[in-house]
């Protein structure tokens, strides 16, 4: 049998078949970022988003629980006593920073958060060219996410490119969109 193999190539073959398969089979290319992008699933693990309640209020207790559950020790978190009552409790966080250079983006500290302030969201473009963007303040952190939570995801939708003085940003436009695969 292994002499037959070597005689009529029959590895070879095999590979090739395989190689002419994929020549003739239709290919998928997606136009990012010019025209397209694609929307993560509910459960993807993007970009640390900090939450709000339904009245505005920090949902962050600053309990310090994310820095401590984080395996790389990029979260920092000072704490305040909060006199304005912008938390749900008497104290927020003054100073509430993830390093996104270190993260692993594992979601202990999502896990960690009884207050559900801490989420791991959507956004997957996360390049800079500088260490300073690659540190996410409270700030960044708060600010409303482009693509709601209630969102199904794994749609690929109609997108521009906008340029500004902080780099290149990609709007989605939700209501036209078409299954990934």
């Amino acid at each position: 049998m292994n002499i037959f193999k070597k005689i009529f190539f029959v590895d070879f073959i095999k590979g090739l078949s395989l190689t002419f398969k994929y020549n003739v089979s239709k290919s998928f290319t997606l136009r990012y970022p010019d025209e397209e992008k694609w929307i993560p699933y509910q459960r993807f693990r993007g970009l640390h988003t900090l939450n709000r309640d339904a009245q505005g209020r920090e949902l962050c207790v600053a309990c310090e629980l994310c820095a401590k559950a984080c395996p790389t020790q990029c979260i920092t978190v000072i704490p305040m006593e909060d006199d304005r009552g912008i938390g749900i409790a008497d104290r927020i966080a003054k100073v509430y920073k993830i390093d996104l250079v270190r993260c692993m983006f594992c979601g202990l500290c999502e896990d960690a958060c009884p207050t559900t302030a801490v989420r791991m969201g959507r956004d997957y473009e996360l390049a800079c060219f500088t260490l300073e963007c690659g540190v996410a303040d409270k700030q960044k952190l708060l600010a409303p996410q482009e693509i709601p939570v209630e969102f199904e995801g794994g749609y690929v939708v109609k997108a521009r490119l906008e340029r500004n003085k902080e780099g290149i940003k990609i709007k989605p436009d939700l209501s036209k969109r078409k299954r990934w695969w």
